[in-house]
């Protein structure tokens, strides 16, 4: 195992709340760049065999390829995730949607490593029901990478997510891209 290949669940969530700090603070940030790109500490492994995509390349492509190109204000509440005496939200989230606000990506992240957490969503005023489909980035632990044997270990895959009066279940140590699609606001109708 080349230690070199080894990005885990843990850096993909670290990845994923960075990410959404900085579109949170879109006003004053206006671009973040990474560096490097390919072995070292990049998110892509090129050896002899071919290319490992590490779990913060799927973060980066996830953000790059299924996010709205505006970010919405989003009220945010969330049991706390304790470590020692410190605790952060366990559901960080961001929601982005398009110029006439009829197409939404609420980027959910679950922090807690081991726990399902519940998360309950609102959208104009009212909860969501039914089926809505999602990107989900999860691994089988927090430890879980992507290497030379097992290069697959950590992919994106896409689902039908169920609510119920709001509320999900989100899958342990994970980044989830729910997809949303309502009527244009009247506002931004010409």
């Amino acid at each position: 195992n080349d230690r070199n290949a080894t990005f885990t669940m843990a850096d993909a969530i670290f990845s994923a709340c960075f990410r959404n700090a900085c579109l949170r603070h879109a006003d004053t940030v206006k671009m973040a760049n990474i560096a490097p790109l390919v072995n070292t500490r990049g998110p892509l492994f090129v050896h002899p065999q071919g290319v490992v995509k590490r779990t913060t390349f799927h973060v980066l492509a996830m953000y790059a390829n299924l996010l709205e190109p505006r970010v919405a204000k989003a009220v945010v509440t969330s049991d706390p995730f304790r470590h020692g005496n410190a605790s952060v939200p366990a559901v960080d989230a961001v929601a982005t949607c398009n110029a006439v606000r009829d197409q939404w990506r609420m980027i959910l992240v679950n922090r807690h490593a081991s726990a399902r957490m519940n998360c309950v969503l609102q959208f104009d005023g009212a909860p969501l029901t039914g089926p809505r489909r999602a990107t989900v980035l999860s691994g089988d632990s927090p430890d879980a990478f992507n290497d030379l044997e097992r290069p697959d270990r950590v992919v994106p895959r896409t689902i039908e997510l169920e609510f119920r009066d709001g509320s999900v279940a989100l899958p342990p140590h994970s980044v989830t891209i729910l997809e949303l699609k309502t009527k244009p606001a009247a506002e931004e109708l010409i």
